[in-house]
Parts: structure tokens; C-alpha cells; sequence
């Protein structure tokens, strides 16, 4: 047998260790279209809205302008919009509608304005609130938003993620929806539709995002703020933290906001390598105190679903050092005029083949999963299946960026989408 049969052989013997392995976290896929029970709250709770909304004035807008729309009784919830500086434009227009304005100038990530603001009502009215509900200032809530994240409060769980739609679908146009947008959207498929919705019904640690996330205030209590600094992905370190202190989470899929996604390819590269950054920051920091801890160490399911990731990297890692490796040797093997540089070639396609291939099959089963709210014609929808996998291949050197560098680790202001600009395209 050909050495190049061999290393073939070894391969795909360790895909399928790889598959295995993530078996779990695939069989989630099987729940993407079933529809989730509603719940009925029982009594009317305060709620809290907290905005992060540092130079965020020409974002915050729609989203204002929703919290005056909630079904929610108005004096069952207030809005705290959090600014880095008295002279940001922000300031006039959340007291305009009706918010209350914190002033936060030493924030250096999103965790240090959400702590600061979490202390200033915990010292003034520690008792006002029963939950307390993070939004990105550049979302627009559903006018239920705020009833159903009450609803979602009778599954009994401390922490409660909403679900996330994409705003460039519902308020754009084309201008809005370029193909980096479209590509990187489905990524909150995956998590809601395809990861949390199973989660939450199976009692799951969901996997926690930092806008639509409500936690109940005795853990803010507990917590005494919010003490995830550590890192640019707050709602990372929170996630592993949940499977340290043994909390319940839960994903409710009748609360919904949307979510805007840059509509360029250079700044959703630059979220991306920020976000990926931050999840591997984060499990750097919790993984040996979880593994410190008698009780958290035994939380099997809680740990893999917060962690198999890892297997994605490992997988795809060895095809793509599978894949390079035979190119170089069928290279070099052709220019020596060996007959080997045949299956050497064959190799490295099957190694690339592999990876689009597993990325293909999860496009395809997330466009299904959430195909009414991923509001594309056909034919772009037909052009996305084809597409998001090479956008996903770009995770590759994402990865090794995050891994292996000091890079994306800065909370950089982010480049907004003009809404308003779009509807006037229209």
C-alpha cells in the first residue's frame, strides 16, 4: 500500500474519531424546527434595561423608539443607557425617551459599563428589580420583547437568552445585505435554532450572547455587578461561569430582537476575530477553575456543551494540515516527475473537499431551520448555501490569529449600518 493511501487511511479515521466526538452537539441540529412551548408568567415583574451605548448615537435610535412600542406595562420596566462621555449626543435622546442616563468614562470593554451600572442601582434600589435584561444599542426589540423575556422567566431559570433575528432582513435593503452580512447571519441560526432551542429543552448550558441575555437579579445580587472584565467577550466568561456555580439556563424563542450585521467584509472579519478571541480568552481563565472544583469538574453535559468547539478546531485543524501537506509533497513530487504526486493531489482535495463539505451540510440545514427569517430571494438564498462554507473556511487562520497572537484583543468602536439611508433606497 502507497504511503499516500495510508495517510488517506489515517485521515479519515480520525474524521470519523472528530464526528464521534461532536455527536452531541450535532444531534442539537434535530430540534431546529421544533416549535417551543409558550409560557404564561404568573405576575408582572420589574424589568431592567441596560444599554451599553458608548458613541452609539447614531445607532440607538431604532431601538429607543422600540422600548416606546413594548405591550409591557411602561412602569414594569425602566431603560439604563450606559455613555463613556457627558458631551456623547446619546445623552439627550435616551432622556428624550424616558431612559435614564449613566455616565461610565473609565469603561474599557462592555463589562465595565455594565458593571458600573449594575452597582449604581444595586446601592440605590437593590430591590427594585427581578431581572435585568442586556441590549446592544444598535438592536430593536419586537414589540412583545419585554411581556415574553417575562414569560420566559416561569421555566425557573436564572439565566434567559432571547432569541436573535437579523435586522438587515427586516429594515434593510440590498445595500444592507451584503453577501459578508448574509454569510456571518447564519451564525445565530446555529446558535438559536440550531444549539439552544435542544439545549434548553434537554437543561443544557446555552450558549450565552451579550444582547437579548436576561439574568434574574439575585444573581446580579450575588454578583454584585457584573464581573466579567476579564476579556472582550463578557458573554463568554459569563457561560463558563454558569457551569461553575451550577446555574440554570434557558433559551425562549418567542422573545425575539434583531441584530445588526456589518455591511462589510472587513468589519465582520473584525468582529470575528474579536469574538473568537474572546471565547478562547475566556476558556483559558475558567477551564482550571472548573476543573478546581469537586462539584463543577463532575457537570459533564455542561462542561462539553460549553466546550466542544475545541473538537471543530481539532477537526479542521488536521484537514487543513492534511491538505497543505499533500499539495506541497504532489508539488514537489510532480516536479521530480513521480507518479505519486497523483494521490498526493487526490489527498489534499479530499482534506479541503472535507472541510466545505461539513461546512455545506450545516449551511443547508440551517437555511431550512430558520428559512422564514432569513428573508433572501431564492436564488441568493441557493448563492449563500454555496458561499458560507468558504466564508466559514476563513475561520482557519481566524483561529490561528486568536490562538496564537496578542491581536483582537481591543474593544474597538464598530462601524454601524445606516438604516435610514437604506429605506430611502428603497
Amino acid at each position: 500500500m502507497e504511503i499516500f493511501d495510508i495517510l488517506l487511511k489515517i485521515y479519515l479515521l480520525c474524521t470519523a474519531v472528530c464526528i464521534l466526538l461532536y455527536l452531541p452537539r450535532l444531534s442539537c441540529w434535530c430540534w431546529a424546527r421544533r416549535k417551543q412551548p409558550r409560557l404564561k408568567a404568573e405576575q408582572t415583574r420589574n424589568l431592567a434595561l441596560l444599554i451599553p451605548a458608548r458613541n452609539e448615537s447614531t445607532a440607538i435610535g431604532s431601538l429607543l423608539d422600540s422600548i416606546g412600542k413594548q405591550t409591557y406595562p411602561r412602569e414594569a420596566f425602566d431603560a439604563h443607557v450606559i455613555v463613556a462621555s457627558k458631551d456623547d449626543p446619546t445623552i439627550a435622546m435616551a432622556e428624550a425617551a424616558g431612559a435614564r442616563v449613566h455616565i461610565v468614562s473609565n469603561q474599557t470593554c462592555k463589562g465595565d459599563a455594565l458593571d458600573t451600572c449594575m452597582k449604581t442601582i444595586l446601592s440605590e434600589t437593590p430591590r427594585r428589580y427581578d431581572a435585568y435584561i442586556i441590549v446592544d444599542a444598535d438592536c430593536v426589540l419586537d414589540e412583545k420583547f419585554c411581556e415574553e423575556m417575562n414569560n420566559a422567566l416561569e421555566s425557573g431559570a436564572e439565566v434567559i437568552c432571547a432569541k436573535k433575528k437579523v435586522k438587515n432582513y427586516f429594515f434593510g435593503d440590498r445595500r444592507s445585505q451584503p453577501l459578508s452580512a448574509c454569510c456571518n447571519a447564519i451564525i445565530w441560526t446555529l446558535i438559536d435554532n440550531m444549539g439552544n432551542r435542544a439545549k434548553a429543552a434537554h437543561g443544557d448550558t446555552c450558549f450565552t450572547v451579550g444582547t437579548g441575555l436576561m439574568l434574574r437579579a439575585d444573581i446580579v445580587r450575588m454578583n454584585g455587578g457584573w464581573p466579567y472584565r476579564s476579556t472582550v467577550t463578557e458573554d463568554m466568561e459569563l457561560m463558563h461561569d454558569i457551569v461553575l456555580k451550577g446555574w440554570k439556563t434557558f433559551y425562549y424563542e418567542h422573545a425575539f430582537l434583531y441584530m445588526e450585521e456589518a455591511d462589510s467584509h472587513r468589519v465582520t472579519n473584525k468582529r470575528r476575530r474579536r469574538w473568537l478571541t474572546g471565547v478562547i480568552d475566556s476558556k483559558r481563565i475558567y477551564a482550571p477553575k472548573i476543573a478546581a472544583d469537586p462539584v463543577a469538574s463532575r457537570r459533564y453535559r455542561q462542561i462539553y456543551h460549553t466546550r466542544n468547539l475545541w473538537i471543530v478546531y481539532l477537526l479542521i485543524g488536521i484537514s487543513t494540515l492534511f491538505a497543505i501537506g499533500n499539495a506541497v509533497a504532489a508539488v514537489l513530487l510532480r516536479a521530480f516527475r513521480s507518479p505519486l504526486w497523483f494521490p498526493a493531489m487526490r489527498n489534499a482535495v479530499i482534506g479541503i473537499g472535507a472541510i466545505y463539505a461539513m461546512f455545506f451540510v450545516m449551511t443547508l440545514i440551517a437555511l431550512i431551520a430558520d428559512f422564514e427569517n432569513i428573508r433572501l430571494p431564492l436564488h441568493r438564498k441557493l448563492i449563500l448555501l454555496f458561499v458560507h462554507p468558504i466564508f466559514y473556511m476563513e475561520y482557519i487562520p481566524i483561529v490561528g490569529i486568536a490562538l496564537f497572537t496578542p491581536f483582537g484583543r481591543s474593544w474597538d468602536a464598530i462601524q454601524r449600518v445606516n438604516f435610514a439611508e437604506s429605506e430611502k433606497g428603497k
